[in-house]
């Protein structure tokens, strides 16, 4: 089976924020900002009460709670603006080149305008399908990107992908309705 697609920036995003949604120290990193700024606010009141300020209590008071609600939703932008500027800056050659991947008896073949690469599929950690894309990982912790939108013959490829992750018991993870959040 063959595919060939070109890779856009939006492509290099979803997969860095996909891959960071799942990375246990990214996931514990937002939580401990969250709480700090939060918990930095209601402190900051508590020293305001203690000096009989009450309007400086509640003003922090309703900071922290403010932080509380809408800090999340901040994170979720300053961590997508982040992993923008970051594919910009790194992969701005590899925008809109054009990618065949071939999948052989034991192996997958690659190639772009500047390399080509054999990867035995036993060197794959998992499979993972959201609702645009499908990532192979591999335990080295690259991955290949596959926008579903872009690929003629998807069916054929999940049933290939199948057969090979049954074959080399790779871990499968299909979340379709996965966004970042």
């Amino acid at each position: 089976m063959k595919l060939e697609y070109k890779i856009e920036e939006n492509d290099y995003l979803q997969y860095q924020l996909y891959t960071a949604s799942k990375t246990e120290r990214i996931k514990k990193q937002r939580i401990k900002s969250w709480i700090l700024v939060s918990l930095l606010f209601y402190i900051i009141s508590l020293l305001f009460l203690i000096n009989e300020n009450k309007m400086a209590f509640y003003s922090f008071m309703i900071f922290g709670f403010i932080t509380l609600i809408f800090y999340p939703s901040y994170l979720r932008k300053h961590y997508k603006e982040h992993y923008s500027k970051f594919i910009k800056e790194n992969y701005k050659n590899r925008f809109d080149e054009r990618l065949v991947i071939e999948f052989f008896e034991n192996e997958l073949m690659s190639n772009d305008s500047n390399s080509e690469s054999k990867v035995k599929y036993s060197a794959f950690e998992e499979f993972n399908e959201i609702g645009d894309f499908i990532f192979l990982k591999l335990k080295s912790s690259s991955s290949f990107i596959i926008p579903k939108l872009k690929i003629d013959n998807l069916e054929e490829l999940k049933v290939e992908l199948n057969t090979i992750a049954e074959k080399y018991n790779i871990k499968q993870n299909v979340e379709l309705n996965w966004r970042w959040k």
